[in-house]
């Protein structure tokens, strides 16, 4: 299948940047370009157009103005729209619709990581409503297999209710069933908020679940720039895992990256909430490297799960650490040394696991951050984790 990329940039230099990128990399794409917001407007309502990829800042009619046009117009507002800026508020071009972002400068690898992503998940969700269009004109036409095609139209629809990684849905679409995997080398985060109990009690349920949305929303974006799972919350509880279920060895560096992210995030958010008078919110994190199971459970509504000790002794690290910091176990600890600044707290007393290496990780190395940031790797970190 080939697909149509939009490419729309008033920079000449973008679009031979991310042409060259696509075409080298991935075969069975094409590329149409447009130099501003209008232009692309215009191709969408005249192509079939898989993908938009769309700088922000442009003359005649800017991103955020094209992606409100495309997006109020039924033929064309479920066309995916990656955003491009240097400097643009993400929740702007969120709330116009836009599905996901790159920053300026482009790092090659995330476009390619952020347009296979985005393609994928819009093909299976496409293939899914028509399926699912498709069952319902048969049923209606064909009576002796109206049963059959409840089934199959359920099975679909099942799918499509259901948030799963695009792997384990494309099995169980395929197979009916998914098959549980073990994967030897995981790396498993938990985080959650101490004293949420207190917090909880002097807002409203409409108010704890805003502030919790608040926070879970910046949580699935920073590990989605990670290659990790989200695999599910309970209450003030935030629980994914990195290497599955593609397998990667970067996981464990991946991981506590997220996890550095997380921290800084909730720091800043607790600076604004103090300066408006408001309760803060103390997030604990633990991180621990090791071997699971995975795999889906449920008939009505399916959950993409895993289980092990090591999803144990991941929440053990959670609640042995302290507000404010990334706590690993020594295992976690092995695979990231090299890379990370890490403080040793010594042998800690862990609920039914007894005693366990821990430390706090306080960032990247300098040698290997973007000046004045501890978890933003720089390109010789980069190139280190693209050999992994």
């Amino acid at each position: 299948m080939k697909y149509t990329i939009l490419v729309v940039d008033d920079d000449r230099f973008v679009h031979m940047f991310i042409e060259t990128a696509i075409e080298t990399e991935l075969h069975d794409y094409r590329i149409i370009s447009a130099f501003n917001g209008k232009e692309a407007c215009e191709i969408a309502y005249s192509h079939e157009i898989d993908l938009i990829i769309m700088d922000w800042e442009m003359p005649v009619m800017n991103g955020i103005e094209a992606l409100e046009q495309l997006k109020g117009d039924p033929n064309t507002n479920d066309i995916p729209v990656i955003i491009i800026t240097s400097s643009g508020n993400l929740q702007t071009a969120f709330d116009a619709g836009a599905i996901d972002f790159l920053r300026k400068p482009i790092d090659q690898v995330e476009l390619l990581v952020r347009v296979k992503s985005t393609l994928s998940m819009f093909k299976l969700i496409k293939n899914i409503v028509k399926q699912t269009e498709i069952l319902e004109q048969q049923s209606h036409e064909l009576e002796q297999k109206h049963l059959t095609l409840k089934a199959e139209q359920k099975k679909s629809d099942d799918l499509l209710q259901n948030i799963l990684p695009y792997e384990i849905a494309e099995q169980l679409k395929n197979k009916g069933e998914v098959d549980a995997k073990t994967y030897r080398k995981v790396s498993v985060l938990f985080t959650d908020f101490k004293g949420f109990t207190k917090i909880s009690e002097k807002l409203s349920p409409q108010e704890i679940i805003k502030e919790l949305g608040i926070f879970f929303a910046k949580f699935d974006e920073i590990i989605g720039g990670h290659f990790i799972e989200k695999i599910k919350t309970i209450g003030d509880a935030y629980m994914c895992v990195g290497g599955l279920p593609l397998r990667n060895k970067s996981n464990p560096i991946d991981t506590v990256l997220a996890g550095l992210e997380m921290q800084e995030f909730v720091d800043k958010l607790n600076v604004e909430k103090i300066a408006q008078g408001q309760e803060i919110w103390n997030l604990r994190l633990g991180i621990h490297t090791g071997k699971v199971v995975a795999g889906v459970i449920g008939k009505k509504k399916f959950a993409y799960d895993i289980w092990g000790d090591t999803v144990n002794t991941a929440a053990r690290m959670e609640s042995a650490g302290e507000i404010g910091k990334v706590n690993i176990s020594g295992e976690t600890y092995k695979h990231i040394q090299e890379y990370f600044d890490c403080e040793y707290r010594g042998k800690i007393e862990a609920k039914n696991k007894g005693e366990i290496d821990m430390y706090f990780v306080h960032g990247l190395k300098p040698e290997f951050a973007i000046p004045g940031s501890k978890n933003k790797p720089n390109n010789d970190f980069l190139g280190i984790l693209s050999e992994y």
